[in-house]
């Protein structure tokens, strides 16, 4: 019987900074978690009936969803005994605090809960701050495949410099404010992996300004391929803001480039300063209105982006793989 029991809406093959977290538990934990992947959402009256049945075969059940589905255990815990604990996210608390309704239910789950687990520090102290838990944090952390392939893909030495940005394409992903500047300087490249809402705007742009030689847009990129993209750009940039609805609450992409060498340009929110350090491997921004100069400083020294590159893989190494991070949850098995 596994001891625990993980359900959630967010798994591979879904794609995104969650369901990579929860699959680096599973893989950490192996036969001692169960996944219960809710593919396609079900009712809120199926959803606690499937979470009724399941919950009494395993010892703890961990949700990574506040709402709904720590809103299900909390009514389980109710009327029978029942060890839940909560993994938080920063949009998922986000979407907790919506409403004077969410927010009373949020806190009612977080008192029950057994264990509160958050992917960074400072989502970690808002936390505390809302509710008086204080959660144990647990950074998201490199997949193995990567750390491994950090070791063989060397880097490759080309004509001018080249950009990248790892990201869904959305506008709070910046990727429009660093199309502009490449529009300005002819010796940049740019490399956009992703896709999203945004691709026919900047598509748009690309077209009106003759941009197509330098820039390429890559919709679909399994991450076997991602190292050897990673180590061919010369800077990592993702001047991110925060929308109404989401906001950057750590980026996973931000230590995949750093660990193969590639210095990051990011714009500072709380989380972000956790996974990029200002003048260890790279330049943390305190507004976009900073980037047309970041880029250029990085794109004329060679020897700094080196320097930075170096130091950049270390950090990285030496604090965000799944060994250094995820073998905390053991402790809590």
């Amino acid at each position: 019987m596994s001891k625990i029991l993980l359900p959630t809406l967010d798994y591979p093959p879904r794609t995104g900074g969650v369901a990579r977290y929860l699959s680096a538990i599973k893989d950490t934990l192996g036969d001692d978690i169960e996944v219960l992947f809710f593919e396609d959402v079900p009712g809120r009256f199926s959803m606690l009936r499937t979470l009724l049945q399941r919950s009494g075969t395993v010892e703890q059940v961990w949700t990574s969803h506040i709402l709904p589905i720590g809103t299900m255990l909390w009514l389980i815990s109710l009327v029978r005994k029942i060890r839940y604990s909560v993994i938080l996210h920063g949009m998922d608390f986000d979407l907790a605090r919506r409403s004077a309704w969410k927010r009373w239910l949020s806190k009612r789950v977080f008192k029950k809960a057994e264990h509160v687990f958050s992917n960074t520090s400072a989502l970690a102290e808002e936390i505390e701050e809302f509710s008086g838990r204080k959660p144990v944090v647990i950074y998201p952390c490199i997949g193995d495949a990567f750390v491994e392939a950090s070791s063989i893909v060397r880097r490759e030495n080309h004509d001018g410099i080249r950009l990248l940005t790892v990201a869904r394409l959305v506008e709070r992903k910046g990727h429009m404010d660093v199309l502009r500047i490449v529009n300005l300087m002819p010796e940049l490249h740019y490399t956009i992996v992703g896709d999203g809402v945004m691709r026919k705007e900047m598509q748009e742009y690309i077209d009106q300004n003759d941009l197509a030689d330098r820039v390429e847009i890559l919709r679909s990129v399994p991450d076997r391929k991602l190292p050897s993209i990673y180590s061919k750009s010369d800077i990592f940039v993702m001047p991110t803001h925060k929308s109404n609805t989401d906001r950057e609450g750590f980026g996973i992409v931000y230590l995949e480039a750093q660990l193969f060498g590639t210095p990051v340009i990011a714009v500072s929110h709380p989380g972000v300063d956790e996974a990029v350090i200002d003048g260890v491997g790279g330049i943390l921004l305190a507004d976009k209105e900073g980037l047309e100069s970041a880029i250029k400083k990085l794109a004329s020294d060679d020897t700094l982006r080196s320097e930075m590159g170096v130091r950049a893989q270390k950090f990285v190494k030496e604090r965000f793989t799944r060994d250094k991070q995820f073998s905390i949850f053991k402790e809590y098995v």
